[in-house]
């Protein structure tokens, strides 16, 4: 009984606050994500900036004219388009076997783009349509200019197929919402360190242990309590994007207990760092969690640098990031065993520090 009144008291004390809680929470990550994702998604995808593609050639005939081709491609008149690569190219020009012999046949000799990155199309189209011109150039040539030859050729395209073999990645703005519920859950674990250390929170305390209680028995109570609330607060985050179809689409089901796992990461957070300090350094403690995601980068550019390692929030990112990915849990597992472990190692901690303090009860 004691815990369910302790849970609705916290829960009354979250609608007696209601506007300012949902503005806090979730109105201005709201907002904040939004305008984030905006913003990345308008720098990634400007068609005002025509990106010079890297390609990997891959010359499967060998013969005379593939080898032009594959010269012709890293020639100075190409540099500002394409850039020949070795490793991690962003497409793959393939010059297919018989090559040559369908070229001198005056057959269409089919050269394939074969993309590896998302984006790019405005680049590719552009290599393309040069591909096609240099092709219908050399069909010209070995045709002597004969009109009936050329009208077999001319009207379609040399680069007969383009591959889309695209590694599945999140969009810009998918990230960026995932990445912005790092900053949620940051609020969350600074806000409830420093109001565990107000005198109001001190009153409710007491109020609660008015009847026996260890203080174990109490930090189990707190710990439920704040379980609900955060899981409701974050709940409220990511369903407002799911609902608006910018995120979260997956299995509802793996995105409740990922929302799930991301309350009990609060939950061992805050208990830990109040439990072991007091209000000046726990303060302190608390607004360091805060900083941290913001110093590594993760919650505004989506990627971090080193610091975003140290944040409690970046392997809940990325497991979050995945979901938005696969529409499930897939690939996560080893970010939720992380972030679990680390959670309940601190609360355990939590537990162990204060059963250490007094066996005894609380309030007689």
């Amino acid at each position: 009984m004691r815990l369910l009144y302790y849970i609705k008291t916290t829960l009354k004390s979250m609608v007696s606050s209601g506007a300012i809680t949902l503005v806090y929470f979730i109105g201005f990550p709201i907002i904040l994500a939004g305008f984030m994702g905006f913003v990345q998604n308008t720098a990634h995808d400007t068609p005002l900036k025509l990106k010079s593609l890297n390609i990997q050639i891959v010359d499967q005939d060998n013969s005379g004219m593939s080898k032009n081709l594959v010269d012709f491609i890293k020639s100075d008149d190409m540099k500002d388009i394409v850039k020949v690569v070795d490793s991690k190219p962003e497409a793959e020009v393939i010059i297919p076997e018989g090559y040559e012999k369908n070229l001198l046949s005056l057959n269409k000799s089919e050269v394939i783009i074969n993309k590896k990155e998302e984006g790019y199309n405005a680049i590719t189209s552009t290599l393309k349509i040069i591909l096609d011109k240099y092709h219908q150039s050399i069909y010209v040539s070995l045709s002597g200019g004969s009109s009936e030859e050329l009208n077999k050729i001319i009207g379609t395209s040399i680069i007969d197929e383009e591959i889309i073999d695209i590694p599945k990645t999140a969009n810009t703005f998918e990230t960026t919402v995932a990445s912005m519920l790092g900053f949620v859950i940051s609020m969350l674990i600074f806000s409830n360190i420093q109001s565990g250390y107000t005198d109001i929170s001190m009153n409710l305390d007491k109020r609660v242990k008015s009847a026996p209680l260890t203080r174990v028995q109490f930090l189990l109570y707190d710990a439920s309590a704040l379980l609900v609330y955060s899981f409701i607060i974050i709940a409220g985050y990511v369903l407002f994007f799911r609902f608006a179809g910018m995120g979260f689409e997956g299995n509802i089901i793996s995105l409740m207990l990922l929302v799930l796992i991301a309350s009990i990461l609060v939950v061992g957070t805050v208990k830990l760092i109040a439990t072991l300090f007091g209000a000046k350094y726990g303060r302190i403690l608390g607004g360091l969690v805060f900083i941290l995601p913001i110093v590594g980068g993760e919650v505004f550019m989506g990627k971090g640098n080193n610091v975003a390692f140290l944040t409690p929030t970046h392997y809940l990112n990325n497991a979050f990031t995945l979901y938005n990915l696969n529409g499930n849990l897939e690939g996560t597992g080893k970010w939720i065993l992380i972030v679990l472990v680390v959670s309940l190692a601190s609360f355990l901690i939590a537990m162990i520090k204060e059963s250490l303090v007094s066996r005894r009860k609380l309030w007689a």
